[in-house]
């Protein structure tokens, strides 16, 4: 039986690949390493090709056209053969000894009575020239190496937030929703991480770093230079993905789940307000206002509490503190994680 599956859609990635996976497959034969292959024009799709062959019974991989990011989570999905669906970047890492601790935790917990609906782990951010410079840990929320439910976890703090790299969701969970992301556009993490939360019932944590998330690299989407470039699409994928859930259908949900997803949901509006303000144009404030026009047409409620959120105060400031606000933030992240 396998227990997990790690995804790792790869595009032009032929530099990172083989270390990627050979950091995975010490883990053996209860792990799926599927590489998705998306459309790549460099060395990558027969570098794949031989991991497979190398690693027959663990790695295994599908040549797709190219579909996005997104489109190589599908495939995940889709393909999976594992318990559990994590995706891993290529240029990122999976700590071997902290996968191994997982693999143990999940074969504690691989019967439907004790498997849970989403696996929380640590993780890390490294830099092009220094491993985990910065962690991210959740034991203040959940308890180590137990199934926790909505009512036994912990508050989240405003600034603890899920990332990708924090989870592994269960595969039957995605599939009996018909659970698909959107191709070809970047950013479409937010709606992995926050559109299938209220159909997560139990939550297993892993208290150990798992996951490298590389930070630092010019190419990379979460760049300055390429998030300001692609503006809309992150506008775009933030506004998709707070009008998934109305504040009626919030108000049936557990009410930790209900106060994080109104946490997260303002945390990325402060952030994509700071980027918009970064921007310092017309086409960048026209997007902010499509942006609260089209929450409000969804479900006015959930915009009126989302515009009385604390972190709403932050963005209602006076143009030259908010401009200074956003310029403090800017140098911290940078001189923390590398941005």
């Amino acid at each position: 039986m396998k227990l997990l599956t790690l995804v790792v859609p790869s595009y032009n990635v032929e530099g990172f690949l083989r270390r990627c996976v050979e950091r995975m497959v010490p883990a053996g034969p209860e792990l799926d390493v599927l590489i998705v292959d998306d459309g790549s024009r460099d060395g990558t799709p027969a570098l794949a090709d031989q991991l497979a062959e190398e690693h027959p019974g663990i790695v295994r991989v599908i040549h797709q056209e190219n579909g996005g990011h997104g489109e190589g989570l599908n495939q995940g999905i889709r393909e999976a053969e594992g318990i559990y669906l994590k995706s891993v970047d290529a240029d990122d890492r999976i700590d071997t000894e902290s996968l191994l601790a997982l693999m143990e935790l999940l074969r504690a917990h691989a019967t439907p009575e004790t498997w849970a609906d989403l696996v929380v782990n640590d993780y890390v951010y490294d830099h092009l020239d220094k491993e985990s410079v910065f962690q991210v840990r959740y034991n203040h929320v959940f308890h180590a190496n137990r199934v926790d439910t909505w009512e036994t976890c912990r508050y989240f703090p405003m600034w603890k937030q899920f990332m990708i790299h924090s989870m592994c969701y269960r595969v039957a969970l995605l599939r009996e929703h018909h659970y698909e992301l959107p191709k070809h556009t970047f950013y479409e993490d937010n709606l992995y991480i926050y559109q299938p939360l209220p159909w997560v019932k139990t939550i297993l944590y892993l208290h150990r770093p798992l996951y490298g998330y590389t930070v630092g690299q010019e190419n990379q989407s979460v760049s300055q230079k390429n998030i300001l470039r692609r503006m809309d699409q992150n506008t775009h994928m933030i506004t998709q993905m707070i009008c998934t859930w109305t504040w009626a259908e919030m108000k049936r949900m557990p009410c930790r789940l209900r106060k994080y997803m109104i946490s997260f949901l303002s945390g990325q509006i402060l952030a994509v307000t700071v980027l918009h303000e970064s921007a310092n144009n017309e086409e960048a404030r026209a997007l902010n206002r499509e942006m609260w026009e089209r929450i409000q047409a969804f479900d006015p409620e959930l915009y009126r509490r989302l515009r009385h959120y604390p972190s709403s105060a932050i963005i209602t400031l006076p143009g030259p503190m908010f401009k200074r606000l956003v310029f403090k933030v800017s140098r911290t992240a940078q001189k923390q994680l590398g941005f």
